[in-house]
């Protein structure tokens, strides 16, 4: 067993969606070193079970709950069993997320739909349904994990940089909102992370030039945004790349317009 790190979340309750494997996982196994207990969701429910033997390995309490995010019965189940395993809810973590890869015009408009439902809806709508008991919690918030091309678009991926905006755009119209009732909300923007995420694409119409980098470490992701959340920080980017991606947008997109032509 471990030894428990960085009490600050000591005796957290959280919620954490998309945890079988990746950011999700590590996030579930980091909060469990700092004390935290943790509501794992996933649907893969093999992976999800790993997940929780993880947690506990840390000395945590682990629930997990296999479905589907998307469904509105699920979520209610999730934020029940937070109630009834945990006593409530401190922390709640919008980590679940799909892809495609594929110029838009040649794809089915059901691909959107379905990118935007995981990545934006479920939530958004798990966010609405949480807030009454993160309302009660101790220092509670919100976090989402989003993207660094939710700050710039890129071919081959609009449904996903499309829900990455959104979510970001959600993220900064809520903050205020949820600050007068005590929520606070982080958006976390990664770059390129080492995890399984491009091997379960919806759609991949060819190879991706950025898949096989080197990216960050699930772990160290997990790390800073847990860092971040006990520092209540609002915006936070990670990755060298990332950063440069972001603060080019932001300052001179023009040049990221040329770089962009030659993968249209």
């Amino acid at each position: 067993m471990t030894r428990r790190l960085r009490g600050d979340l000591a005796g957290k309750r959280a919620l954490v969606t998309g945890a079988s494997s990746g950011i999700g996982r590590a996030l579930a196994v980091e909060l469990a070193r700092r004390g935290a207990s943790v509501v794992c969701l996933a649907r893969r429910a093999e992976e999800l079970a790993q997940t929780a033997a993880l947690v506990e390995n840390e000395g945590a309490l682990a629930v997990p709950v296999v479905g589907d995010v998307t469904d509105a019965t699920y979520r209610a189940a999730t934020l029940a069993a937070a109630v009834s395993r945990l006593g409530g809810l401190d922390l709640l973590i919008n980590n679940a997320g799909v892809s495609a890869h594929g110029r838009f015009h040649e794809s089915s408009v059901d691909r959107l739909r379905q990118i935007v439902e995981v990545n934006l809806f479920a939530a958004a709508e798990l966010i609405h349904a949480a807030t009454p008991l993160l309302k009660q919690g101790r220092d509670p918030a919100v976090v989402n994990i989003g993207s660094i091309l939710g700050w710039r678009g890129v071919p081959h991926n609009a449904e996903y940089c499309a829900s990455k905006f959104a979510l970001r755009g959600f993220s900064e119209a809520i903050r205020p909102e949820l600050s007068r009732i005590g929520v606070h909300v982080l958006h976390v923007s990664p770059g390129t992370v080492a995890t399984p995420f491009f091997d379960h694409l919806i759609e991949k119409q060819a190879e991706l030039p950025w898949a096989a980098r080197r990216g960050e470490s699930p772990g160290r992701v997990a790390r800073l945004t847990l860092d971040a959340v006990a520092r209540r920080r609002k915006e936070l980017t990670i990755g060298v790349g990332g950063w440069w991606l972001v603060q080019t947008a932001r300052h001179a997109p023009w040049l990221l317009d040329l770089v962009m032509r030659r993968y249209g």
